[in-house]
């Protein structure tokens, strides 16, 4: 499967290595590329409708792990994750400590995992998903809440997935949290993302629910690993990372319910099991 050209479809600011971009030639070159790559991401191009059928059902058949980040059917654009071990400690841990801290978690909150959505002919799955009990029960309804992690995958390139997550469930996904590690910085980024309504025009009237949404980021953390120390330290910039419960739930809160805090040192462990 020859290399090609980042396609500029999906954003010329896009900084994923070329390397990681090739075009689509048959099932069996496709599933060689995911097991002798080295990062946790492809773009695969030139994928007709018809071969991301059969993509799909041969990943099926062959009980291979890796994820569809994304199929674009338009642009015959594919995206492929492929869980490697920074990948899922990215998402995971992070998931994990969120959910510990969901109030009776078994009655109120449905984990949905890598769930496959889809909006028309694209299609979507996310590292680490959830939404509230019952409002979000079914496979066919969408989460509140998404994580998404990239290692080889490039920031600008997770906040593509982003916007695709609140756009194509008509805004019902209601936070996108990104982790992005960067291995040669020693830093791990964490952007969490939500919607907010677009300034109206003077005299116009609108609600929450006509008005044009946008992504808005509303909180971005770094931890940086610090080897200097003994033991190694993590030092995280900007605080506890927020996550509210009335966006999570669809409600507000009860007795001894609130927002969900992952403090900073939780988020020290995390880091540190990201890099265990």
């Amino acid at each position: 499967m020859p290399p090609s050209t980042a396609p500029t479809s999906l954003s010329s600011s896009d900084q994923s290595q070329p390397s990681s971009t090739f075009k689509f030639t048959n099932p069996q070159d496709l599933f060689k590329l995911v097991d002798t790559t080295s990062g946790d991401f492809l773009i695969i191009t030139e994928v007709t409708p018809r071969d991301f059928a059969d993509l799909d059902e041969q990943r099926e058949v062959r009980g291979r792990g890796f994820r569809w980040r994304r199929y674009y059917a338009e642009s015959q654009i594919l995206l492929v994750t492929i869980p490697t071990h920074a990948h899922e400690m990215l998402h995971c841990i992070l998931y994990e400590k969120f959910h510990e801290k969901v109030p009776t978690r078994e009655n109120t909150w449905r984990t949905k995992a890598a769930t496959t959505f889809r909006a028309g002919q694209d299609r979507g799955e996310g590292d680490s998903t959830g939404g509230p009990i019952p409002e979000r029960r079914g496979h066919d309804k969408w989460p509140t809440l998404v994580i998404e992690a990239g290692v080889s995958e490039s920031l600008a390139q997770l906040r593509l997935d982003m916007q695709w997550w609140f756009a194509a469930s008509n805004h019902d996904v209601k936070i996108v949290l990104l982790a992005k590690l960067d291995s040669s910085q020693q830093m791990i980024t964490l952007e969490k993302w939500v919607e907010e309504p677009v300034a109206a025009r003077p005299r116009a009237i609108t609600t929450r629910r006509s008005a044009a949404l946008q992504p808005i980021l509303q909180q971005i953390i770094t931890i940086h690993r610090n080897e200097a120390t003994s033991p190694i330290s993590y030092n995280v910039t900007s605080g506890a990372l927020v996550l509210e419960f009335g966006l999570l739930f669809l409600r507000s809160p009860g007795e001894g319910e609130g927002d969900i805090i992952i403090s900073v040192s939780d988020l020290q462990w995390y880091a540190e099991c990201v890099w265990d």
